[in-house]
């Protein structure tokens, strides 16, 4: 969403402004594909809600969209269709999805000249040149590819102060999610896992010391329709 909007903002001021999408679907963690929904600040107060282009967006999306509600884990591709139209209409805007930015040309070594994408199954090399280059990754592959320093990993609290830090720096970082959704269909629904599964034997795997406090995922709660599961 960072660079979805940045992107809006930079054509909306004039800038000649091209997007560069790795996933065929625009938002990020918002789309269809990973259901993060963006309303941020709105889930947690009355009076608190995100503004800007975003808010542009989910207001287009309730108009649009027959889902009566619009939360976490509910997005659906008529979200996706909203950043899609709103990028076609924009002026000075154009875009290319399912592209991965793979090198970049510096013209010297503190400015970046242009980034060069391949397009995924076209077999297409893409070079772009810019002014200046927004890198909204979560990744931050063109900083990379550029040469700035980057920390991976968690930082110790005493590095920045943050009193939430743990008390020593670690190379962890945050897991995956897998997202889904549950129906109560009335009758067991028995799940056999495919031979090629992996198998979590290893108790070390799944429990482990984070910050002082030790994580185990021996266990998973599950609520629908008022029911709960574990």
């Amino acid at each position: 969403m960072a660079g979805f909007c940045a992107a809006v903002a930079a054509a909306r001021h004039g800038a000649r402004t091209c997007l560069v999408q790795d996933r065929p679907d625009f938002g990020g963690n918002s789309s269809s594909e990973v259901r993060v929904t963006p309303h941020g600040a709105a889930a947690f107060h009355v009076y608190a809600k995100e503004t800007g282009i975003i808010s542009e967006l989910l207001i287009e999306e309730r108009a649009r969209n027959h889902e009566v509600i619009f939360e976490n884990g509910w997005t659906n591709s008529v979200w996706d269709m909203v950043m899609y139209d709103l990028a076609v209409r924009t002026p000075n805007l154009t875009f290319h999805l399912n592209t991965s930015i793979a090198d970049i040309r510096k013209s010297n070594e503190h400015r970046i000249e242009a980034v060069i994408g391949v397009i995924a199954n076209a077999e297409t090399t893409l070079e772009l040149s810019g002014d200046i280059f927004i890198d909204c990754t979560g990744d931050g592959i063109v900083a990379d590819l550029a040469g700035c320093e980057w920390h991976r990993g968690s930082e110790s609290r005493e590095e920045y102060g943050e009193p939430h830090a743990p008390l020593r720096a670690s190379g962890d970082v945050m897991g995956s999610s897998l997202l889904f959704k549950t129906v109560n269909t009335g009758a067991p629904a028995p799940f056999e896992a495919p031979e090629w599964a992996a198998k979590l034997d290893n108790p070390d795997f799944s429990t482990r010391k984070a910050g002082g406090r030790t994580m185990c995922a021996e266990r998973i709660s599950l609520s629908y329709g008022g029911r709960q599961w574990e």
